[in-house]
Protein backbone atom coordinates (compact mmCIF):
# COMPACT_ATOMS: atom_id res chain seq x y z
CA UNK A 1 0.00 0.00 0.00
CA UNK A 2 1.01 3.54 -0.96
CA UNK A 3 2.86 5.47 2.27
CA UNK A 4 1.18 8.83 3.19
CA UNK A 5 0.93 11.39 1.75
CA UNK A 6 1.20 12.89 -2.15
CA UNK A 7 1.98 16.31 -1.59
CA UNK A 8 1.06 18.96 -4.65
CA UNK A 9 3.10 22.21 -3.57
CA UNK A 10 2.95 22.75 -0.27
CA UNK A 11 -0.74 20.75 0.17
CA UNK A 12 -1.84 17.68 0.58
CA UNK A 13 -3.77 15.63 -2.23
CA UNK A 14 -7.45 15.89 -1.22
CA UNK A 15 -9.86 12.74 -1.84
CA UNK A 16 -13.42 12.64 -2.27
CA UNK A 17 -14.78 9.62 -1.05
CA UNK A 18 -18.23 10.76 -0.28
CA UNK A 19 -20.31 10.48 -3.62
CA UNK A 20 -23.48 9.71 -2.34
CA UNK A 21 -23.50 12.93 -0.26
CA UNK A 22 -22.79 14.79 -3.44
CA UNK A 23 -20.68 14.57 -6.69
CA UNK A 24 -18.56 16.57 -9.05
CA UNK A 25 -20.64 18.23 -11.58
CA UNK A 26 -19.75 17.23 -14.90
CA UNK A 27 -17.69 19.97 -17.17
CA UNK A 28 -20.49 19.14 -19.51
CA UNK A 29 -23.02 19.86 -16.87
CA UNK A 30 -21.52 23.09 -16.35
CA UNK A 31 -20.59 24.04 -20.03
CA UNK A 32 -24.48 23.34 -20.72
CA UNK A 33 -25.89 25.61 -17.94
CA UNK A 34 -23.91 28.55 -18.38
CA UNK A 35 -25.04 28.53 -22.13
CA UNK A 36 -29.08 28.25 -20.76
CA UNK A 37 -28.44 31.01 -18.27
CA UNK A 38 -26.12 33.13 -20.90
CA UNK A 39 -28.19 32.15 -23.69
CA UNK A 40 -31.44 30.54 -22.86
CA UNK A 41 -32.59 32.53 -20.36
CA UNK A 42 -36.33 32.81 -21.46
CA UNK A 43 -39.01 31.95 -19.62
CA UNK A 44 -40.60 28.31 -20.85
CA UNK A 45 -44.05 29.69 -20.46
CA UNK A 46 -44.07 32.63 -23.00
CA UNK A 47 -44.84 32.89 -26.09
CA UNK A 48 -42.11 34.21 -27.93
CA UNK A 49 -39.78 32.65 -30.37
CA UNK A 50 -36.66 32.08 -27.71
CA UNK A 51 -39.40 31.18 -24.96
CA UNK A 52 -41.12 27.97 -27.15
CA UNK A 53 -37.26 27.43 -27.87
CA UNK A 54 -36.40 27.12 -23.72
CA UNK A 55 -39.60 25.16 -23.44
CA UNK A 56 -38.64 22.52 -26.32
CA UNK A 57 -35.01 22.27 -24.80
CA UNK A 58 -36.87 21.39 -21.42
CA UNK A 59 -39.24 18.72 -23.27
CA UNK A 60 -36.57 17.20 -24.84
CA UNK A 61 -34.85 16.46 -21.04
CA UNK A 62 -38.28 15.12 -19.88
CA UNK A 63 -37.62 12.65 -22.58
CA UNK A 64 -34.19 11.77 -22.19
CA UNK A 65 -35.33 10.09 -18.91
CA UNK A 66 -38.61 9.01 -19.85
CA UNK A 67 -36.55 6.94 -22.57
CA UNK A 68 -33.99 5.69 -19.47
CA UNK A 69 -37.04 4.67 -16.79
CA UNK A 70 -39.19 3.66 -19.54
CA UNK A 71 -42.30 5.08 -18.85
CA UNK A 72 -44.32 8.70 -20.51
CA UNK A 73 -42.78 11.92 -20.86
CA UNK A 74 -45.43 13.64 -19.21
CA UNK A 75 -45.29 11.31 -16.35
CA UNK A 76 -41.69 13.04 -15.57
CA UNK A 77 -42.07 15.71 -13.33
CA UNK A 78 -39.08 18.22 -12.78
CA UNK A 79 -38.40 18.95 -9.27
CA UNK A 80 -35.43 20.67 -7.11
CA UNK A 81 -34.16 17.24 -6.22
CA UNK A 82 -34.85 14.26 -4.17
CA UNK A 83 -36.34 15.51 -0.88
CA UNK A 84 -38.93 17.57 -3.08
CA UNK A 85 -39.45 14.73 -4.88
CA UNK A 86 -40.11 12.33 -2.36
CA UNK A 87 -42.59 14.92 -0.74
CA UNK A 88 -44.54 15.05 -3.78
CA UNK A 89 -44.79 11.57 -4.11
CA UNK A 90 -46.09 10.83 -0.63
CA UNK A 91 -48.11 14.11 0.74
CA UNK A 92 -49.35 13.92 -2.74
CA UNK A 93 -51.09 11.02 -2.05
CA UNK A 94 -52.20 11.77 1.03
CA UNK A 95 -54.07 14.13 -0.21
CA UNK A 96 -56.06 11.36 -1.76
CA UNK A 97 -56.42 9.41 1.54
CA UNK A 98 -59.87 9.81 3.89
CA UNK A 99 -60.20 9.11 7.21
CA UNK A 100 -57.15 6.77 8.81
CA UNK A 101 -55.11 4.53 6.27
CA UNK A 102 -52.87 1.76 7.02
CA UNK A 103 -49.53 2.79 5.82
CA UNK A 104 -46.03 0.66 5.56
CA UNK A 105 -42.29 2.06 5.37
CA UNK A 106 -38.89 0.59 5.59
CA UNK A 107 -37.37 1.79 8.72
CA UNK A 108 -34.02 2.25 6.50
CA UNK A 109 -35.48 5.49 4.31
CA UNK A 110 -33.94 8.54 4.26
CA UNK A 111 -35.10 11.54 6.20
CA UNK A 112 -37.13 12.94 3.50
CA UNK A 113 -39.08 9.85 3.76
CA UNK A 114 -39.22 9.20 7.49
CA UNK A 115 -40.08 12.12 8.35
CA UNK A 116 -43.08 12.53 6.02
CA UNK A 117 -44.59 9.15 7.55
CA UNK A 118 -43.70 10.58 11.18
CA UNK A 119 -46.07 13.63 10.04
CA UNK A 120 -48.49 11.73 8.76
CA UNK A 121 -48.61 9.31 11.69
CA UNK A 122 -49.27 12.96 13.44
CA UNK A 123 -51.76 13.16 11.63
CA UNK A 124 -53.66 10.39 12.82
CA UNK A 125 -52.73 7.94 9.81
CA UNK A 126 -51.57 4.37 11.15
CA UNK A 127 -47.84 3.79 10.44
CA UNK A 128 -46.20 0.99 10.31
CA UNK A 129 -42.37 0.12 10.01
CA UNK A 130 -40.74 -2.97 7.98
CA UNK A 131 -38.11 -4.68 9.27
CA UNK A 132 -34.83 -5.09 7.09
CA UNK A 133 -32.97 -8.26 6.74
CA UNK A 134 -29.30 -8.51 7.96
CA UNK A 135 -28.06 -7.38 4.16
CA UNK A 136 -30.35 -4.40 5.06
CA UNK A 137 -33.07 -5.21 2.83
CA UNK A 138 -37.13 -5.33 2.74
CA UNK A 139 -37.66 -9.04 1.35
CA UNK A 140 -41.00 -10.03 0.09
CA UNK A 141 -41.54 -12.40 2.85
CA UNK A 142 -40.96 -9.55 5.16
CA UNK A 143 -43.57 -7.15 3.02
CA UNK A 144 -46.81 -9.88 2.77
CA UNK A 145 -46.21 -10.54 7.08
CA UNK A 146 -47.11 -6.50 7.10
CA UNK A 147 -49.46 -6.02 3.81
CA UNK A 148 -52.78 -5.65 4.04
CA UNK A 149 -55.82 -5.63 2.07
CA UNK A 150 -56.42 -1.50 3.16
CA UNK A 151 -52.71 -0.69 3.32
CA UNK A 152 -53.02 2.49 1.64
CA UNK A 153 -49.33 3.22 0.93
CA UNK A 154 -46.13 1.69 1.19
CA UNK A 155 -42.60 3.20 0.80
CA UNK A 156 -39.17 1.05 -0.05
CA UNK A 157 -35.94 2.46 -1.17
CA UNK A 158 -34.41 0.96 -4.43
CA UNK A 159 -30.56 1.71 -2.98
CA UNK A 160 -30.21 2.51 0.65
CA UNK A 161 -28.13 5.60 0.88
CA UNK A 162 -26.17 4.17 3.74
CA UNK A 163 -25.54 0.62 3.20
CA UNK A 164 -25.97 0.03 -0.42
CA UNK A 165 -28.11 -2.38 -0.11
CA UNK A 166 -30.37 -2.95 -3.36
CA UNK A 167 -34.36 -3.92 -2.73
CA UNK A 168 -36.00 -5.95 -5.06
CA UNK A 169 -38.77 -3.04 -5.34
CA UNK A 170 -40.04 -4.68 -8.93
CA UNK A 171 -41.39 -7.70 -6.95
CA UNK A 172 -42.21 -5.93 -3.40
CA UNK A 173 -44.28 -3.64 -5.61
CA UNK A 174 -46.07 -6.72 -7.69
CA UNK A 175 -46.53 -8.16 -4.56
CA UNK A 176 -48.05 -5.76 -3.25
CA UNK A 177 -50.84 -4.74 -5.78
CA UNK A 178 -51.56 -8.57 -5.45
CA UNK A 179 -52.73 -7.78 -1.97
CA UNK A 180 -54.25 -4.28 -2.57
CA UNK A 181 -54.18 -3.70 -5.72
CA UNK A 182 -55.40 0.58 -5.06
CA UNK A 183 -52.26 0.94 -2.59
CA UNK A 184 -49.76 3.34 -3.79
CA UNK A 185 -46.33 1.75 -4.36
CA UNK A 186 -43.37 5.19 -3.57
CA UNK A 187 -39.76 4.25 -4.22
CA UNK A 188 -36.55 6.31 -3.12
CA UNK A 189 -34.66 5.73 -6.35
CA UNK A 190 -32.19 8.93 -6.02
CA UNK A 191 -28.64 6.10 -4.74
CA UNK A 192 -30.27 4.19 -7.50
CA UNK A 193 -30.46 5.66 -10.70
CA UNK A 194 -27.51 5.19 -13.32
CA UNK A 195 -25.79 3.23 -10.40
CA UNK A 196 -27.87 -0.28 -10.96
CA UNK A 197 -29.91 -1.72 -13.58
CA UNK A 198 -33.13 0.08 -14.60
CA UNK A 199 -36.30 -1.93 -13.37
CA UNK A 200 -39.78 -2.05 -14.71
CA UNK A 201 -42.10 0.67 -13.31
CA UNK A 202 -45.31 -1.16 -14.18
CA UNK A 203 -46.61 -1.58 -10.79
CA UNK A 204 -44.50 1.80 -9.18
CA UNK A 205 -46.50 4.80 -8.89
CA UNK A 206 -44.02 7.19 -7.57
CA UNK A 207 -40.13 6.97 -8.25
CA UNK A 208 -37.75 9.83 -7.39
CA UNK A 209 -34.15 11.05 -8.42
CA UNK A 210 -31.85 13.91 -7.65
CA UNK A 211 -29.65 15.08 -9.99
CA UNK A 212 -26.20 15.90 -8.24
CA UNK A 213 -26.19 11.94 -7.11
CA UNK A 214 -24.97 11.71 -10.85
CA UNK A 215 -22.65 14.89 -11.75
CA UNK A 216 -25.92 17.12 -12.54
CA UNK A 217 -26.55 20.27 -10.06
CA UNK A 218 -27.87 20.52 -6.56
CA UNK A 219 -31.49 21.72 -7.08
CA UNK A 220 -32.40 19.53 -9.74
CA UNK A 221 -34.45 15.94 -9.54
CA UNK A 222 -37.54 14.09 -11.24
CA UNK A 223 -40.35 12.22 -9.82
CA UNK A 224 -42.14 10.07 -11.80
CA UNK A 225 -45.66 9.73 -11.32
CA UNK A 226 -47.37 7.35 -12.72
CA UNK A 227 -50.64 8.46 -14.69
CA UNK A 228 -53.68 7.94 -12.66
CA UNK A 229 -52.01 7.04 -9.29
CA UNK A 230 -53.98 9.20 -7.59
CA UNK A 231 -50.85 12.28 -6.22
CA UNK A 232 -51.92 15.49 -6.38
CA UNK A 233 -50.05 18.73 -6.46
CA UNK A 234 -49.35 19.67 -2.93
CA UNK A 235 -48.06 23.40 -4.46
CA UNK A 236 -50.51 25.72 -5.47
CA UNK A 237 -49.91 28.73 -8.09
CA UNK A 238 -49.57 27.35 -11.98
CA UNK A 239 -49.95 25.21 -14.43
CA UNK A 240 -46.15 24.30 -15.15
CA UNK A 241 -45.72 20.72 -15.39
CA UNK A 242 -48.80 19.46 -15.75
CA UNK A 243 -49.73 21.34 -12.57
CA UNK A 244 -47.89 19.33 -10.75
CA UNK A 245 -44.91 21.45 -9.88
CA UNK A 246 -46.28 25.03 -10.48
CA UNK A 247 -43.61 27.70 -10.65
CA UNK A 248 -41.21 29.43 -13.33
CA UNK A 249 -38.79 25.60 -14.66
CA UNK A 250 -35.42 26.22 -13.25
CA UNK A 251 -34.53 25.90 -16.80
CA UNK A 252 -30.41 25.48 -16.63
CA UNK A 253 -30.81 23.08 -14.03
CA UNK A 254 -33.04 20.83 -16.02
CA UNK A 255 -30.55 21.65 -18.71
CA UNK A 256 -27.52 20.57 -16.84
CA UNK A 257 -29.33 17.52 -15.68
CA UNK A 258 -29.98 16.52 -18.91
CA UNK A 259 -26.27 17.13 -19.94
CA UNK A 260 -25.38 14.73 -16.78
CA UNK A 261 -27.43 12.00 -18.10
CA UNK A 262 -26.08 11.96 -21.47
CA UNK A 263 -22.70 12.26 -20.38
CA UNK A 264 -23.47 9.18 -17.89
CA UNK A 265 -24.67 6.68 -19.96
CA UNK A 266 -22.41 7.85 -22.96
CA UNK A 267 -19.76 6.08 -20.67
CA UNK A 268 -21.68 4.51 -18.16
CA UNK A 269 -20.24 0.56 -18.38
CA UNK A 270 -16.17 2.49 -18.04
CA UNK A 271 -17.31 4.52 -15.09
CA UNK A 272 -19.28 1.98 -13.35
CA UNK A 273 -16.44 -0.39 -13.88
CA UNK A 274 -14.16 2.00 -12.56
CA UNK A 275 -16.39 2.42 -9.33
CA UNK A 276 -15.97 -1.58 -8.54
CA UNK A 277 -12.44 -1.88 -8.76
CA UNK A 278 -11.82 1.21 -6.63
CA UNK A 279 -14.55 0.00 -3.74
CA UNK A 280 -12.55 -3.66 -4.33
CA UNK A 281 -9.28 -2.21 -3.63
CA UNK A 282 -10.15 -0.37 -0.44
CA UNK A 283 -12.52 -3.12 1.10
CA UNK A 284 -9.53 -5.60 0.14
CA UNK A 285 -7.02 -3.53 2.13
CA UNK A 286 -9.41 -2.28 4.74
CA UNK A 287 -10.45 -5.84 5.58
CA UNK A 288 -6.69 -6.94 6.33
CA UNK A 289 -6.61 -3.47 9.37
CA UNK A 290 -8.80 -6.34 11.32
CA UNK A 291 -11.40 -5.28 13.79
CA UNK A 292 -13.46 -4.44 10.53
CA UNK A 293 -17.28 -5.60 9.90
CA UNK A 294 -18.89 -5.13 5.71
CA UNK A 295 -22.19 -3.55 6.63
CA UNK A 296 -25.15 -4.54 4.17
CA UNK A 297 -24.87 -7.05 1.62
CA UNK A 298 -21.70 -9.13 0.36
CA UNK A 299 -19.76 -6.81 -1.77
CA UNK A 300 -20.55 -7.29 -5.12
CA UNK A 301 -24.56 -7.36 -3.97
CA UNK A 302 -25.09 -4.17 -3.33
CA UNK A 303 -24.83 -0.98 -5.42
CA UNK A 304 -21.44 -0.34 -7.06
CA UNK A 305 -20.65 2.92 -5.60
CA UNK A 306 -21.57 2.54 -1.69
CA UNK A 307 -19.49 0.56 1.00
CA UNK A 308 -20.11 0.86 4.34
CA UNK A 309 -17.66 -0.37 7.09
CA UNK A 310 -17.56 -0.41 10.71
CA UNK A 311 -14.53 -0.08 12.56
CA UNK A 312 -13.86 -1.95 16.12
CA UNK A 313 -13.07 0.44 19.13
CA UNK A 314 -13.32 3.85 16.99
CA UNK A 315 -15.47 6.39 16.94
CA UNK A 316 -16.42 7.49 13.37
CA UNK A 317 -16.82 10.91 13.74
CA UNK A 318 -13.03 10.99 15.34
CA UNK A 319 -11.87 9.24 11.90
CA UNK A 320 -13.75 11.50 9.70
CA UNK A 321 -12.13 14.48 11.02
CA UNK A 322 -8.81 12.57 11.29
CA UNK A 323 -9.33 12.21 7.64
CA UNK A 324 -10.08 15.14 6.81
CA UNK A 325 -7.19 17.07 8.20
CA UNK A 326 -5.11 14.90 5.81
CA UNK A 327 -7.13 16.30 2.72
CA UNK A 328 -9.22 12.84 2.65
CA UNK A 329 -13.15 12.99 2.90
CA UNK A 330 -15.68 10.10 3.49
CA UNK A 331 -18.71 9.72 5.63
CA UNK A 332 -20.68 8.40 8.54
CA UNK A 333 -23.92 7.66 6.54
CA UNK A 334 -26.42 10.16 5.10
CA UNK A 335 -25.32 13.71 4.70
CA UNK A 336 -28.76 14.91 5.55
CA UNK A 337 -28.68 13.28 8.96
CA UNK A 338 -25.05 12.93 10.06
CA UNK A 339 -25.60 15.58 12.77
CA UNK A 340 -28.57 13.99 14.08
CA UNK A 341 -28.08 13.09 17.33
CA UNK A 342 -29.06 8.95 18.40
CA UNK A 343 -28.91 6.10 16.65
CA UNK A 344 -28.67 5.47 13.32
CA UNK A 345 -32.02 4.06 11.82
CA UNK A 346 -30.25 2.12 8.84
CA UNK A 347 -27.22 -0.03 11.01
CA UNK A 348 -29.95 0.06 13.73
CA UNK A 349 -32.38 -1.78 11.21
CA UNK A 350 -29.86 -4.26 10.00
CA UNK A 351 -28.47 -5.04 13.98
CA UNK A 352 -25.55 -4.46 13.37
CA UNK A 353 -23.49 -4.87 16.55
CA UNK A 354 -22.84 -1.76 18.84
CA UNK A 355 -19.40 -1.92 18.80
CA UNK A 356 -19.38 -1.50 14.94
CA UNK A 357 -21.96 0.96 15.26
CA UNK A 358 -20.14 3.64 16.79
CA UNK A 359 -17.13 3.10 14.28
CA UNK A 360 -19.16 3.22 10.52
CA UNK A 361 -17.87 4.90 7.79
CA UNK A 362 -19.43 5.37 4.74
CA UNK A 363 -17.60 5.76 1.39
CA UNK A 364 -18.67 5.77 -2.07
CA UNK A 365 -17.03 6.71 -5.23
CA UNK A 366 -16.97 8.30 -8.44
CA UNK A 367 -15.83 7.33 -11.38
CA UNK A 368 -12.61 10.23 -10.74
CA UNK A 369 -11.85 7.95 -8.18
CA UNK A 370 -8.38 5.66 -8.74
CA UNK A 371 -7.06 2.30 -7.13
CA UNK A 372 -4.02 4.85 -5.82
CA UNK A 373 -6.61 7.02 -3.83
CA UNK A 374 -7.97 3.93 -2.41
CA UNK A 375 -4.79 2.79 -1.25
CA UNK A 376 -3.99 6.09 0.51
CA UNK A 377 -7.26 5.82 2.10
CA UNK A 378 -6.42 2.61 3.94
CA UNK A 379 -2.72 3.49 4.39
CA UNK A 380 -4.13 6.68 6.12
CA UNK A 381 -7.21 4.56 8.11
CA UNK A 382 -4.54 2.06 9.42
CA UNK A 383 -2.32 4.79 11.00
CA UNK A 384 -5.35 6.41 12.83
CA UNK A 385 -7.17 3.14 14.11
CA UNK A 386 -3.23 2.22 15.57
CA UNK A 387 -3.65 5.39 17.53
CA UNK A 388 -7.00 5.42 18.11
CA UNK A 389 -6.96 1.66 19.62
CA UNK A 390 -3.52 2.11 21.56
CA UNK A 391 -5.11 4.88 23.35
CA UNK A 392 -8.66 2.75 23.92
CA UNK A 393 -6.78 -0.19 25.60
CA UNK A 394 -4.54 2.57 27.96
Amino acid sequence: MVKLFDIIGDEFMSIYFDNSATTRPFPETVSAMVAAMEEGYYNPSALYGPAVEASRTIQKVREQFAAVLRVRPEEVIFTSGGTESNNLALMGFARHLRGKAHLLVNPSEHSSVHEVYLELQRRGHEVEFLENDESGCVTEEILKRHMRQDTAMVSVMHVNNESGAVNDIETLARTAKTINPNCMFHSDGVQAFLKVPAVDLKHIDAYTISGHKFHGPRGSGVCYVKKDSFIQQILFGGSQEGHMRPGTENGPAIIGMGAALAQYLKHHEEYISRILAVKHRLYGNLSRLGGTRLNGPMIDASAPQILSVGFMGANAETMVNALAERGIYCGTGSACSSRAVGKNRTLNAMKVPAQFMAGTLRFSFSYENTLEEADIVSAALGEILTRLRRFRRR
